[in-house]
């Protein structure tokens, strides 16, 4: 952010409207966007975007008032100071209300590539288009649905009259694909995606041949009996169930009561073979960063341990009403306040091999896709999702399965994982390996 010597005149500006005893914090965010798209043969949108602005928080007397501007000039900042300081009249005093101070954090962590915005647009779409070509070179792909390339950079610049002042930058590139596989008047549809902080780290001929991969397997597709199977879940549906729970360990969703984990400290809430962590520190993390969005370093912290519930994750302002401290998980945006929110959330892999998962569970369903988890409760835990994937039987794949619904509760769904495997996978910022679970309700035939 090239720029950040008009926010500091700005935050002087509010100081001497305020008054030096005001708590005073300004967070101001910038995101550019480059985002391609590809389909059937031909560019269906390409697009350029650059949003930038400023959020301002007064704390006086313990009221909190709140304003954020797109518009920099005198008029637009006069408007910003004034109604932030009007907004705090309406509100009671709240003494759970406090400001980041100023502590060091690790600016190796922020990751920015200087490929961000230098490479050529003509480049980068002759790469979709061989990638269209590489995946109909595949006989059994009939058309490539769509693919999609974005690359993104994320600034932010926090300074508050406690004295903190930081700045942070990264970069976020990505890349997916969805074919259509079709054989003998069948049609299946796959897709592969991946997402990484450097632009060389993708590797669109891999991403590719997986997505052709995931659509011709699941040609033969057949329906299976009603039951309760043991199944596995690949480390894509394990990242969708985690994404399920992750609400449940903010300690905003437990205070408004909206948590399935209230109340569950210290308590074993599912199969002690379970460890999840939240490492805002992680390496080539999507989301990781030296500060979080209030200006709190970011940290590794054990969610659940062995099937224990040890840590619900917090900003400032949860953090002070339960007594203890940030876990640096704050996040926002300019427009809005800060919330707790999960950074690089994952389960903690095994030690077994997904050949051995299969050899161990011997006889049952191996889950490669879903579809409708949007559907699915996160504050009741209550899922009913259609699935894809394959029959396993003696420890081998025998053949594709489809048209077969699974339902259950997310708790119970995590009390029931007997292994974890080696194979730990992340899918932008959540991670799981494959997982094997004892008994999953399978409606079918």
């Amino acid at each position: 952010m090239n720029n950040i010597n008009i926010f500091k005149n700005i935050f002087m500006k509010v100081q001497k409207a305020a008054g030096s005893s005001a708590g005073i914090e300004i967070y101001a965010g910038k995101t550019n966007d480059t985002t391609i798209t590809w389909s059937e043969g031909k560019l269906e949108d390409f697009y350029i975007s650059e949003l930038q602005g400023i959020g301002l928080r007064i704390i006086k007397d313990g009221k909190v008032g709140f304003s954020y501007s797109n518009n920099f000039n005198e008029y637009a900042i006069n408007d910003l100071i004034s109604s932030a300081e009007k907004n705090s009249e309406f509100l009671p005093a709240d003494k759970y209300v406090s400001l980041a101070r100023s502590s060091k954090g690790n600016p190796e962590l922020d990751v920015k590539d200087e490929y961000f915005g230098k490479g050529k647009t003509e480049q980068k779409i002759s790469i979709l288009k061989n990638m269209e070509q590489s995946a109909l070179s595949n006989k059994k792909i009939k058309s490539v649905i769509k693919i999609g390339y974005s690359e993104s950079l994320g600034e932010v610049f926090i300074i508050n009259s406690n004295g903190l002042e930081i700045s942070s930058a990264g970069t976020v590139f990505s890349y997916g694909i969805s074919c259509v596989a079709y054989d003998k008047g069948e049609t299946q549809v796959g897709g592969e995606s991946t997402v990484k902080r450097i632009y060389n780290q993708l590797n669109f001929e891999k991403t590719t041949s997986e997505a052709v991969k995931n659509s011709v397997d699941l040609l033969g597709a057949k329906r299976i009996k009603t039951g309760n199977y043991p199944v596995i879940f690949n480390q894509n549906v394990g990242c969708e169930f985690l994404g399920l729970l992750e609400s449940s360990f903010s300690a905003f969703a437990v205070q408004k009561n909206i948590s399935l984990l209230k109340g569950k400290l210290n308590q074993k809430v599912c199969s002690a073979k379970v460890n999840i962590i939240d490492d805002g520190t992680l390496k080539d993390g999507i989301a990781t960063s030296s500060y979080d969005d209030e200006g709190t370093p970011t940290q590794k912290t054990i969610i659940i341990e062995n099937g224990i519930l040890k840590n619900y994750i917090y900003d400032i302002y949860t953090a002070n009403k339960d007594n203890t401290k940030s876990t640096g998980n704050a996040s926002r945006g300019y427009s809005g306040n800060p919330v707790p929110d999960v950074s690089n959330i994952y389960i903690q892999h095994g030690l077994t091999t997904f050949e051995n998962l299969k050899k161990n569970m011997n006889t049952g369903i191996y889950i490669t896709e879903t579809m409708g988890m949007h559907n699915a409760d996160s504050i009741s835990g209550e899922f009913s999702v259609g699935v894809n994937g394959f029959f396993i039987e003696n420890g081998d794949i025998k053949f594709p399965v489809h048209g077969i619904t699974i339902a259950g509760n997310i708790l119970d769904l995590f009390s029931n994982i007997v292994e974890a495997g080696s194979d730990l996978r992340f899918y932008g910022s959540v991670g799981s390996p494959s997982l094997l679970i004892s008994k999953v309700a399978v409606a079918g035939e």
